[in-house]
């Protein structure tokens, strides 16, 4: 019984979380300025994958 209640819990806890990151990015988005800067955040981001420096 107890690790029904575990997971179940997990379960709730991990739907909350990416409940909330979705209403934080929505609220992202409809800030022009502010998905603006978070694109660009994104692309330099993205650049550390070309550095050359090998996986291990």
């Amino acid at each position: 019984m107890q690790s029904v209640l575990d997971r179940a819990l997990e379960r709730y806890r991990r739907e909350r979380f990416l409940r909330a990151a979705n209403a934080d990015f929505a609220a992202l988005k409809r800030d022009a300025k502010a998905w603006k800067q978070e694109l660009r955040d994104r692309a330099l981001w993205e650049q550390t994958l070309g550095d050359g420096i090998s996986k291990e």
